[in-house]
């Protein structure tokens, strides 16, 4: 097990997901600042001369057939580990498929060499090998460390056993359910626990009607299908969903036909249907909150065949939920965040949970799936490979793993003059051909942000790459660009070339996006403040102070490091001054319940107000303020 548990550390290691996506199987068809030549010591066979991509064809097809006979997934894991090392230093940059083809093969070995039972495992394989699509499809989705690898498979296996050809027929919905169902879905709305159906069950449904899904199940890669599968109703609320609103395309108007419950926005009151019962059905018919809305509209998206998204957020009011869902036509793509949600909280930047790796991420990372949408299977497998290769060298970069690729035989066409050298810009030159070849592969960008975080980016390619990523996504995908930006800026040694960099996003963000814009002045001021520079860092916070105090959570933060500096330098008669002139600048929420009211910027600030009003002796003032904040959270009970 000694190969698999080292790639598995390397996927951990490098803390970057190793790809999202599907591709074709089995088919035959780019360390320090010194760069250093790749190894390669001489094969003791010479093969007949050929083509590289039908040369790495014939071993890939080799060592698959040897593994059937022997069930040796570990000696298979090792020459396919072999095999790739060697594409990744001379496989020819016209030549991806050969890279893929031997990526993808590794990939489906160590998934199915971590099920246990051996009879299951080489049942599987056999039955995979004869199913290439749908291996293709499974292996490509599976992320070792974010995911139990051994029950995606275990299902894949209940699901050939249970449902016969079936699963093979619908490759990408079987391999979206089994990367996504392998344990059950559960997640709180408020104070209701919501679970996935059985898979198998959930299979039926989308079968059985698929004629009745609104971009059907035959056509949808499974890397969006895994945003209609994994849903947390019941069956029956599903059918009774589909039955209601199959052919609606604007899914995000569902969010406005469940009726609000004032009661509990203004008294704080049980809603209505949490004592009938927490289904679609009475969701409908008793109404809700935005949490219910936003479900309610996810679900139905999700019963007629449309990848939605649970999004939440906080804006400076209070913490609010609403739906994203897919798009598409003419070829073209793009998620919709925008008019499933209440116009108070539009710009708030959205969470979500990944179905794949059941962590929360923005809901930019799901948007980016949108450009996926009139990619070919061969462009996203080449993007995968692509990223894979590049992590194989970092991880020899970083000393995780070693790196001696054999010599292509003699005669062998179709290659590169000389081995690629091990360094960062061979790196980022396989991660920019990866982009090329599908720029909606997230993976490839987070590669780019972890190399970027470990500063093994020169200032050059920091600007090459993060003036690329704000063309492909400064304005429809401005959270996604923010992150990866993020690592890029923060590791630019010098002060001012970091300020200029900071800028730069401020101005792209500064007329939309209120929030994104407040969070570059939050990173500004810790840079300042690193840097020693005091009086930046209080003009950075101070900008947040005065102009987004209601753009988000940011001005409490703000004015905390704010008022340590104000003290630091002897200034502490201007903290109660800060809170004041803050205060003043933030509107206070609308009439609702105690409980929101007490989340707003408003009611927080008014309290650290008063705190700091009472420390100063101002106790009359500090008394005045106190009352504000109580009769704003009385007064919706007093009537």
């Amino acid at each position: 097990m000694k190969q698999r548990k080292r790639w598995r550390f390397v996927a951990l290691f490098l803390a970057v997901g190793l790809g999202t996506l599907g591709l074709d199987f089995g088919l035959s068809g780019s360390a320090g600042a010194d760069a250093q030549t790749l190894t390669t010591p001489q094969p003791s066979v010479q093969l007949r001369s050929e083509p590289y991509s039908t040369y790495i064809h014939e071993q890939t097809e080799t060592i698959l057939k040897n593994l059937q006979e022997t069930g040796d997934f570990v000696g298979a894991e090792n020459s396919l580990d072999q095999l790739f090392q060697q594409a990744i230093a001379w496989v020819d940059d016209d030549d991806i498929n050969a890279l893929s083809e031997v990526d993808l093969t590794f990939r489906l070995i160590s998934g199915l060499g971590q099920v246990q039972d051996a009879s299951h495992r080489m049942d599987l394989l056999n039955y995979l090998l004869a199913n290439r699509e749908l291996a293709a499809t499974l292996a490509i989705l599976v992320e070792p460390d974010k995911q139990n690898v051994p029950d995606i498979y275990n299902l894949l296996y209940r699901m050939h056993h249970e449902l016969g050809s079936e699963p093979a027929e619908y490759p990408d919905l079987t391999a979206a359910i089994c990367a996504v169902l392998y344990q059950p879905l559960g997640v709180d709305i408020n104070e209701n626990h919501v679970q996935s159906a059985d898979p198998v069950a959930l299979f039926k449904f989308y079968v059985n009607n698929q004629d009745r899904m609104f971009f059907g199940i035959r056509d949808m890669p499974a890397e969006l299908l895994v945003y209609v599968v994994d849903s947390h109703s019941s069956i029956q609320d599903l059918q009774w969903a589909l039955d209601h609103f199959h052919g609606n395309p604007l899914v995000g108007q569902l969010f406005f036909s469940i009726k609000y419950d004032e009661n509990v926005l203004y008294f704080d009151a049980t809603k209505k249907v949490d004592q009938v019962g927490y289904t679609l059905p009475n969701i409908y018919q008793y109404g809700g909150v935005c949490a219910d809305q936003a479900f309610f509209a996810s679900e139905v998206g999700k019963a007629i065949g449309v990848p939605t998204s649970y999004d939440t957020g906080i804006s400076s009011v209070t913490g609010h939920a609403w739906v994203g869902f897919l798009e598409a036509d003419q070829g073209r793509g793009w998620w919709n965040f925008t008019i499933g949600r209440y116009a108070e909280y539009q710009g708030v930047i959205g969470r979500v949970i990944d179905p794949l790796s059941r962590q929360v991420v923005p809901d930019s990372f799901i948007s980016l799936s949108a450009q996926l949408i009139g990619t070919t299977q061969r462009q996203r497998q080449n993007a995968v490979a692509l990223t894979d290769a590049a992590i194989r060298l970092i991880a020899t970069d970083f000393g995780a793993l070693s790196f001696t690729p054999d010599q292509p035989p003699a005669n062998i066409i179709g290659i590169r003059q000389n081995p690629r050298q091990l360094s960062t810009e061979t790196e980022l030159d396989f991660l920019w051909s990866a982009v090329e070849q599908c720029n909606g592969y997230a993976g490839a960008w987070d590669v780019v942000r972890y190399l970027a975080s470990q500063g093994k980016l020169s200032l050059r390619q920091k600007y090459d790459w993060a003036d690329n990523l704000m063309q492909l996504c400064g304005s429809r995908y401005p959270e996604f660009a923010m992150d990866i930006l993020t690592p890029m800026v923060q590791t630019v040694s010098d002060v001012n070339q970091q300020n200029e960099l900071w800028n730069r996003m401020y101005t792209i963000f500064s007329e939309k996006r209120f929030d994104l814009a407040a969070c570059v002045r939050m990173y500004q001021a810790d840079m300042w403040e690193k840097a020693g520079n005091d009086q930046n860092a209080g003009e950075c916070l101070l900008d947040v102070v005065n102009q987004y105090a209601n753009a988000g959570p940011y001005v409490i933060d703000a004015l905390q490091k704010a008022e340590q500096i104000l003290i630091k330098e002897g200034n502490q008669d201007r903290v109660v001054t800060l809170y004041e002139q803050a205060w003043a600048k933030i509107v206070p929420p609308p009439q609702m319940a105690a409980i929101f009211v007490e989340e707003s910027n408003w009611y927080q600030v008014g309290s650290m107000l008063a705190q700091k009003l009472k420390d100063a002796g101002q106790i009359s003032q500090a008394n005045q303020v106190a009352s504000e904040l109580a009769a704003a959270t009385t007064r919706v009970a007093a009537q």
